[in-house]
């Protein structure tokens, strides 16, 4: 893993951001036991046959084996990823079958079969097609399976302080262009985020396939303190675009962050002003849950299971 970013197991990372992939890498098994354990642990994983879209580090798989999958396959277009889910695998003595292939294929569902079980964590913001990946996932999973996501959410105030991806400014606030022009300030190798979709998008696209789709993440007990602790980092949110320099090359670009936060900002606080105004204790928690889906996680976890004819 340390390889990959050109360190030695125990150096320390040059920056933030390096050591943001670095965690990421490092925690991947950590990562697939807790989503196993989200979707139910060994009662659905046990004698499963089991597919990792977007399987990079190979984590997920090795949790998949250890709450009892009978058969383990994994699929990705990079063939460094490949490798050190190969690795990973091995260190655990776990066989799984790896392909270089992209969900959005329309070979991808005839070449691998059909499984029990798929995973697809932190992947559909980077493919161009997310429709056709829809379609696919649900077609790979057999009657009854049960298909896990993890997705990004770039309208949470987190991710627009600090993108998860590159920890960038802002750059969640942009469309594809515009975000790749600002990556270009401090990367340059391939810009790899090809959306950040909202959540009723994913909800429609996957019922559009005939999958029961549903959120695993659980808001808080205390939805007040949730709010005012929004209403905190959109403050925080507001200095930050205040502070922004336009670029001499691209001063299109700061406009363009400042117009579209200021918009979140402006539609946070209309409802953050609803749930203060309200007595009803209904309505108050159904716009806390709704800002706390909508602001506060920045990542959704959803679980849809494929319906029995």
């Amino acid at each position: 893993m340390y390889v990959r970013y050109g360190l030695q197991a125990g150096d320390n990372a040059p920056n933030e951001t390096v050591q943001m992939w670095l965690d990421f890498a490092l925690s991947s098994v950590e990562r697939g036991r807790s989503a196993v354990a989200a979707m139910g642990g060994r009662s659905v994983f046990g004698a499963a046959r089991v597919l990792d879209v977007g399987c990079a580090y190979g984590g997920f798989l090795v949790a998949a084996a250890e709450a009892g999958a009978r058969l383990l396959a994994g699929i990705d277009l990079n063939d460094e990823l490949l490798s050190l889910a190969r690795l990973q695998l091995a260190d655990y003595q776990i066989t799984a079958t790896l392909d270089r292939l992209d969900v959005t294929s329309p070979d991808v569902v005839d070449g691998l079969g059909r499984f029990d079980v798929i995973l697809c964590n932190d992947v559909l913001e980077h493919v161009v097609d997310p429709e056709a990946a829809a379609a696919h996932l649900t077609a790979l999973l057999d009657e009854g399976g049960s298909l896990f996501l993890q997705i990004p959410n770039g309208r949470s105030v987190d991710f627009m302080l600090r993108d998860g991806h590159y920890g960038l400014f802002g750059i969640t606030l942009l469309d594809r262009l515009r975000a790749e022009r600002v990556w270009a300030g401090s990367f340059s190798d391939t810009y790899g985020v090809e959306h950040y979709a909202p959540l009723s998008y994913y909800l429609d696209v996957f019922s559009q396939t005939g999958l029961s789709v549903r959120l695993l993440n659980k808001p808080p007990d205390d939805l007040e303190a949730l709010v005012e602790d929004l209403g905190r980092r959109f403050d925080e949110l507001e200095e930050a675009l205040a502070a922004l320099s336009p670029a001499e090359d691209d001063p299109d670009l700061v406009e363009e962050m400042r117009r579209r936060g200021h918009h979140e900002i402006e539609a946070f606080r209309h409802q953050a002003g609803l749930y203060g105004a309200s007595v009803v204790g209904a309505e108050k928690s159904i716009i806390a849950r709704s800002l706390w889906s909508t602001y506060e996680l920045t990542f959704w976890e959803l679980i849809g299971r494929k319906l029995i004819r």
